[in-house]
């Protein structure tokens, strides 16, 4: 079903995030973190960290490393002086044995893309996410895309796609012209989110359409990355319980 448009995702191990110093504790501290990261990128569940097998791994996140490196941050990054940024690579052979065992679904690095449209509404006006304009959401939707493993391709926005959608489509309660325009893609999920700004956060509502059928969701108002990330959590859910390979009892 998803032959055409999937592709390998490369790097679902291997995870950056900031480290408050290099003593051990907080080294220990940021590979726990980095370890829950990538778990949640490749496991099969609604809330991994209720998971028994997970809580032990976590328990003992440092036995998974494969090797660590730090680096600085950009000052206007982090304000924090003894800060650093850390790469954590991750033994992808050991954990997975490791989760089979503990009978966790496991999706592979193998996905398909999904085509996301996404309508901003902000200062009383309301247009289709544009990224040479929107620098920020850009930015945004790359790290979410990338936090959960999810490729993404997003609609060309053409004249003729102009003409056929406009953004009350995206979010109305009849998708059939917004299924037709997206089947240029051929692709088999489509996404439909529309984020609003309210003072400082951002209101999100979404759609998922996979395998004829739909799957709705809203977020809380949140700072525009962690926005971002509700959708691509959401679209994670419906997509790793699909493709996502349980392992048999033995």
């Amino acid at each position: 079903m998803a032959s055409a448009s999937a592709v390998e995702v490369k790097g679902l191990y291997e995870i950056e995030l900031i480290a408050n110093s290099q003593s051990a504790a907080d080294r220990e501290q940021a590979i726990k973190q980095a370890l829950y990261g990538v778990l949640n990128r490749v496991l099969v569940a609604d809330d991994i960290s209720k998971v028994p097998v997970v809580q032990q791994v976590l328990s003992g996140a440092q036995h998974y490393v494969k090797q660590f490196q730090y680096s600085l941050i950009a000052a206007d990054e982090y304000s924090a002086g003894d800060a650093r940024l850390i790469r954590v690579e991750f033994d992808e052979d050991q954990l997975l044995e490791v989760m089979r065992k503990g009978q966790v679904g496991i999706w592979s690095e193998i996905r398909p893309e999904t085509l996301i449209w996404l309508v901003v509404d902000e200062d009383g006006k309301r247009q289709f996410y544009n990224p040479d304009a929107m620098p920020d959401f850009e930015s945004a939707l790359a790290l979410a895309s990338k936090v959960q493993g999810l490729p993404a391709i997003f609609p060309m926005l053409d004249l003729e796609e102009q003409q056929r959608i406009s953004v009350s489509e995206v979010l109305g309660a009849d998708s059939r012209n917004l299924l037709a325009v997206s089947a240029r893609y051929e692709v088999p999920a489509v996404m439909a989110g529309r984020v609003s700004k309210k003072d400082s956060c951002w209101q999100s509502e979404w759609a998922f359409y996979f395998d004829n059928k739909i799957k709705q969701w809203s977020g809380e108002c949140l700072p525009l990355k962690a926005a971002m990330q509700e959708g691509m959590r959401g679209a994670y859910g419906v997509l790793s319980n699909y493709y996502g390979v349980k392992p048999a009892p033995d």
